[in-house]
């Protein structure tokens, strides 16, 4: 997909801060809530051609890097929280990206319509 740089990436500030910040505010996994830079991100996809595989592979590649980081880091985590942790990070990007989908179809239908 030919895309500049921020085209391609742009969304990843939004999409971290409010992975972030689900990591500071303690919730049950699968608890459900709305993340605005994901449901954006859908309908920015959308309007660029991606498909709905391109965006899971998109989510694959960030949580590979997210834990890749932390392998990289691992004289710095507190074992204590780190399970609990990469279990909320996955939760938070499969929430996301479900979001991101529902988005990037409700687009589509919008456009088809």
């Amino acid at each position: 997909m030919p895309l500049d740089q921020i085209q391609r990436a742009g969304h990843l500030p939004e999409i971290l801060e409010e992975l972030c910040q689900r990591l500071r505010v303690l919730r049950l996994l699968g608890t459900k809530a709305v993340s605005e830079a994901a449901v954006q991100h859908g309908k920015v996809r959308q309007s660029q051609g991606y498909t709905v595989s391109m965006m899971v592979e998109e989510s694959r590649i960030l949580q590979v890097s997210i834990f890749h980081t932390l392998q990289k880091n691992l004289n710095t985590v507190d074992f204590s929280l780190l399970l609990g942790n990469v279990m909320t990070i996955a939760d938070e990007c499969d929430s996301q990206l479900k979001q991101t989908i529902n988005s990037f179809n409700l687009q589509l239908g919008q456009l088809a319509a």
